[in-house]
């Protein structure tokens, strides 16, 4: 019902400003002669309010499909204005004016502006745990049109230290990059081998995974509430070797528990993988050869022939970050 009041109103404006633009006026020769800023500030208005309307008329309530609303609104007010005033030119008394159709665009181009600030403002905080930013790279350009991200590192699992700063090095250059808010939390590798004690010898996605899982992903619940944000979600998804089924699955837990709600999604299907490594190479990213935690490191690097501390030596780790309190911009 909303939607169809929203379309008759842009459908009542366009035949408003048609009907004023194209209506015979007396004939008053100092009146055409004179150029007023009322009669500009007209054009503006009418022109730069058809553009809104007509957009907020086909605009989805979650900002998804945004272009499909504003280009085509956008392109149509700008050649009904070029029309309206070209139509002038055989309707008695009307003459056209390059004034007028400057004043039109003006308005469509600040009506373009309220509305980009609008859509800002509107956008849910989604927090969005990273596991490597190979990953937090694509899926942040994912959600970005639905989306204030904030990124949110917070790996413990990671093994040697080394790693994990490597990891975190990518992860603010990336941030930097694609102007995003920082959020770290403090690396404690040994109070996460507490966590999985009991669990070292289950196989990958077994149990010791679905412990991984359940601590980063109460840590961004957690953090998400604390900080203010609609949304958290975590790009762990985009690895074939995750289940995402089950990190859905605490997730969803998780949101009832901390009242904040939990944006569900396998990032690796229509091959999100492989678009992800493609951009990684793009924006010329480190990519780790295993998961992170030295079980899977032992599982995986032999298979492989490569050892991924060689690639790290001679390199001094960073001190650890604080906890995530403060916001790395």
């Amino acid at each position: 019902m909303l939607r169809l009041t929203k379309i008759l109103l842009a459908l009542v404006w366009f035949l408003m400003v048609l009907r004023l633009v194209t209506m015979p006026m007396p004939y008053y020769p100092e009146a055409i002669e004179q150029i007023t800023l009322a009669d500009k500030l007209v054009h503006f208005i009418l022109f730069g309010a058809l553009f809104y309307l007509l957009t907020d008329a086909f605009l989805k309530k979650d900002f998804s499909k945004w272009r499909w609303a504003v280009y085509p609104s956008l392109v149509f007010s700008v050649l009904f204005a070029f029309f309206t005033e070209y139509l002038q030119l055989y309707i008695p008394s009307r003459t056209s004016s390059l004034l007028d159709t400057s004043a039109g665009l003006a308005g469509i181009a600040f009506f373009t502006l309220i509305f980009w600030k609008n859509k800002q403002a509107k956008k849910p905080g989604l927090l969005l745990h990273v596991c490597c930013i190979g990953c937090g790279a694509f899926v942040s350009r994912l959600l970005k049109d639905k989306f204030k991200v904030t990124l949110f590192y917070y790996n413990p699992n990671i093994f040697p230290a080394e790693e994990h700063e490597k990891r975190l090095e990518e992860t603010r250059r990336i941030a930097k990059k694609f102007r995003l808010p920082l959020l770290v939390e403090k690396y404690d590798h040994k109070k996460w081998l507490k966590k999985i004690k009991g669990l070292e010898k289950e196989p990958e996605k077994g149990g010791r995974c679905l412990a991984c899982y359940r601590d980063r992903l109460t840590i961004a619940a957690r953090t998400a509430k604390e900080k203010g944000n609609d949304f958290f979600t975590s790009t762990l998804t985009v690895s074939p070797h995750k289940d995402a089924k089950a990190i859905n699955a605490i997730g969803i837990k998780l949101e009832k528990k901390y009242k904040v709600r939990f944006y569900e999604a396998d990032f690796k299907k229509n091959d999100g993988f492989k678009k992800s490594c493609a951009l990684s190479r793009e924006l010329n990213l480190y990519r780790q050869d295993y998961c992170g935690c030295e079980f899977s490191r032992k599982k995986q690097l032999p298979k492989k022939g490569r050892v991924v501390s060689e690639k790290l030596k001679g390199k001094k780790p960073e001190k650890p970050d604080k906890p995530a309190k403060a916001i790395d911009k």
